[in-house]
């Protein structure tokens, strides 16, 4: 009896130490390296080499060729992510047979244990991802799930999100391969243009159906958004990453919506627009105006052909008109800008105020005024791209405008509405991503961004804070880091069924996305103090006897 409880104990060492090994590569060794460059890799070889010291000589073998077996096993199927089930199945299978046996021979691991070993870090994959346990140092995942993309034209899947009862949810894309039938079909309808033809057949391969993505039980279920859900979608929000070179055209079918891309631009025209430097703002402007006017009116044409009219969420950019106002305020007003930003409070804590970019600048509207009550004009060194995010600085403070230039940096607008420049990063790639407010005292600025150790362009995902000085600049200082590369799309999110608010993210270039609720556990200090307790116990006790051993 004491022999089989013995044997239970051994295998359940194992299981634990195959997930805790990785958990300490994915959460302290790989950051090291990661962050600090030489410096970290000195450190992780410390740390290797301090746990194999605790190990004696006997079962130190033995020991190494198991972590290194768990590890290989973990890092292999995690490359298996978005291959099919079966192919995932066959591999990981065959993989982990060779990679057992290996271990066997070199390093005469315990058969039954270390396959048990191996069997659990692959388990464990298949509920979240070897390199999405990152973000369990800091969050709580609550869904790690994938549309299909093609990466060549979508790299990201974008995120329009509408009202829906009870929270948010998100309209997206997801891969759709027309079949030959559909496909013949439009070829025959294609007849609306001398290119039309040719577009069908040059995009047949590069379809997307909309989708939404919906809370169900507190998670996002992919279903066939109705008419009336894509009658609240901005459809602005869905070309973000491509706009406005790249034209979305929608179609309705079957009652679904789809999407292919086409270029907005003749050849002839993006290299008249490119030998024309000086005049690249008004020309991007006008490229901008058509593009969204066109395609506004090409999503407006799919409403009607559902059955409903646009009832879209907040206001919005329409051949310079500014949109969405509602009753009382005008429901539409001459501007000259590209797009909204978004809705907030930027020379005073009251009053809503919506900030607009567009032809090299920026425009705060306030909506009681009626007008434009201050404006930041770009430069030829210093322009004012599309990617900006706002937030506020400070608790309870107006919200500032985060530039994502390069460099990036942060403006503020006075009650004058003057401007100011109060940060500006240190680094070309460093990239402003959202601002989370509610869970800490002080707003949570999250980035991504490079090491400032490493010479690297590489990103990660991390938060800081902003700590103002006398002159209303400030410094941002760090509160955590995500060691996750390629997180964008960072949009806060409520779900039905979820009681505080979470993160929606994707994973460039994957088609994964991922919902994530801040966590206060202490996970890294707690695998800190558990590797460094195994290390010390292994110092403190050293088996004498062969079968003790055996047994560890």
């Amino acid at each position: 009896m004491a022999k089989s409880w013995k044997t239970v104990g051994l295998w359940i060492w194992y299981v634990f130490w195959a997930l805790f090994a990785n958990a300490v590569y994915v959460w302290i060794l790989r950051p090291l390296v990661d962050d600090l460059a030489l410096y970290g890799v000195l450190a992780a070889i410390a740390i290797i080499l301090l746990w194999m010291t605790s190990l004696k000589r006997p079962i130190r073998r033995r020991w190494l060729i198991y972590t290194l077996f768990v590890l290989m096993a973990a890092e292999g199927y995690s490359t298996l992510a978005f291959a099919s089930k079966l192919k995932q199945a066959l591999v990981a299978i065959a993989m982990l047979i060779l990679l057992w046996l290996l271990a066997i021979l070199v390093g005469r691991v315990r058969p039954a244990a270390s396959l048990l070993g191996g069997l659990s870090v692959v388990i464990a994959q298949v509920f979240l991802p070897l390199n999405d346990w990152a973000f369990l140092t800091h969050f709580r995942v609550l869904q790690d799930a994938q549309v299909n993309l093609r990466v060549q034209n979508s790299p990201e899947a974008p995120f329009a999100v509408i009202p829906v009862t009870g929270g948010q949810a998100i309209i997206t894309i997801d891969s759709h391969i027309p079949t030959r039938q559909e496909l013949e079909q439009r070829a025959i309808s294609a007849t609306d243009s001398p290119d039309a033809l040719y577009n069908v057949l040059q995009t047949a391969q590069g379809e997307y159906e909309i989708v939404e993505l919906k809370s169900v039980g507190g998670r996002l279920k992919k279903v066939i958004p109705t008419p009336q859900d894509l009658a609240r979608v901005n459809p602005l929000d869905l070309v973000r990453a491509f706009f406005p070179y790249e034209l979305a055209n929608w179609y309705v079918d079957n009652g679904r919506v789809y999407e292919y891309l086409t270029p907005f631009l003749t050849d002839q025209q993006a290299v008249e627009t490119a030998l024309a430097p000086a005049a690249y703002p008004a020309s991007f402007q006008a490229i901008a105006n058509q593009a969204s006017a066109k395609e506004i009116a090409n999503w407006d044409d799919c409403l009607a052909e559902l059955g409903v009219k646009p009832d879209r969420a907040g206001v919005y950019i329409s051949n310079d008109r500014l949109m969405g106002l509602g009753a009382g305020r005008g429901s539409a007003v001459t501007m000259q800008a590209e797009s909204v930003v978004g809705e907030g409070h930027f020379t005073s804590t009251r009053d809503d105020q919506i900030l607009l970019v567009g032809d090299n600048s920026l425009h705060v509207y306030d909506v009681n005024l009626g007008k434009v009550v201050a404006s930041y004009q770009g430069s030829a060194d210093n322009p004012v791209p599309n990617d900006i995010r706002i937030g506020p600085l400070v608790p309870g403070g107006r919200d500032a405008v985060f530039v994502n230039a390069s460099p990036a940096y942060i403006l503020t607008v006075s009650p004058q509405g003057t401007w100011k420049r109060v940060y500006t990063a240190p680094s070309q790639s460093f990239r402003f991503e959202t601002v989370l407010t509610g869970v800490r005292p002080y707003p949570e600025i999250l980035t991504n961004d490079p090491s400032y150790v490493r010479n690297s362009p590489v990103r990660y995902f991390s938060a800081y804070r902003f700590v103002p000085n006398a002159d209303g600049t400030g410094q941002l200082v760090r509160i955590w880091r995500v060691f996750r590369t390629n997180v964008v799309n960072v949009t806060p999110l409520h779900l039905a069924g979820v009681p505080n608010e979470v993160l929606a993210l994707d994973i460039y270039g994957t088609g994964d996305y991922l919902i994530i609720s801040p966590s206060n556990v202490p996970v890294l200090p707690a695998a800190c103090a558990v590797l460094a307790a195994i290390i010390v116990g292994g110092w403190l006790y050293r088996p004498r006897r062969e079968g003790e051993e055996g047994s560890r």
